[in-house]
């Protein structure tokens, strides 16, 4: 098993593997697929990916998260510390994913720092129509602020945080100032808007809140 590694200025950290493992790709489209049983994330988009699409796909008993994503940024080399850089205007992370029509539910069953979705150094995503449930921490994640633009809409989301008493279906973070040109095509620290409308969450079990955004600038 790869080790962990924390991937930004949230609060968690993840493994950089799946059972599908894209990086450097261009429109993969994962449609109608089943993941059943998996001891770790089912699918993970690595690094510089663009137009990625998970589609019509059904999710179940999954060791870590059903789907996640994370990027690259000039890390801050050194012993002793995360790599930490804020530099992501190369590009080398994920952009345009869409998570469409999805059944994910039973996940988190070995690595409980998980989500159906969870996303870090990746921007405008799109996570529209997705029926998500029964999970020990946040239903989907986004773990900062980077870039920005991504959508989530249209969704039934519930029976999370059935292992922890925080966050709740929907959780975000903003910890850490990230430069990325995904606003207007310039080097900006400033994201862009995220969107997040017409989602049906339902706030059982034991979290705090339907939508829990600590340290959030925009979302």
């Amino acid at each position: 098993m790869m080790p962990h590694g924390v991937p930004s200025g949230g609060d968690w950290a993840l493994e950089r593997f799946g059972a599908v493992f894209l990086q450097g790709t261009e429109s993969v489209t994962i449609s109608n697929c089943t993941f059943e049983r998996l001891d770790g994330h089912g699918v993970m988009i690595s690094g510089y990916n663009r137009n990625v699409t998970i589609a019509d796909s059904d999710f179940g008993f999954i060791g870590g998260s059903a789907m996640a994503s994370w990027g690259f940024t000039n890390e801050t080399s050194g012993d002793g510390h995360p790599g930490a850089g804020v530099d992501g205007t190369d590009g080398n992370h994920p952009r345009y994913t869409s998570v469409l029509r999805n059944l994910v539910h039973e996940v988190g069953l070995y690595e409980k720092q998980n989500s159906f979705y969870v996303q870090a150094k990746t921007a405008q995503t799109t996570i529209i129509g997705n029926v998500f449930f029964n999970g020990p921490r946040a239903g989907v994640n986004f773990n900062d602020g980077f870039g920005g633009g991504d959508e989530l809409a249209h969704n039934l989301i519930f029976s999370t945080c059935r292992e922890s008493g925080d966050h709740g279906p929907f959780n975000s973070w903003d910890r850490q100032p990230f430069l990325t040109t995904v606003r207007t095509g310039e080097p900006s620290l400033v994201m862009a808007q995220r969107v997040i409308h017409h989602n049906f969450l339902i706030d059982n079990y034991s979290p705090q809140e339907d939508g829990d955004q600590p340290d959030c600038r925009v979302c």
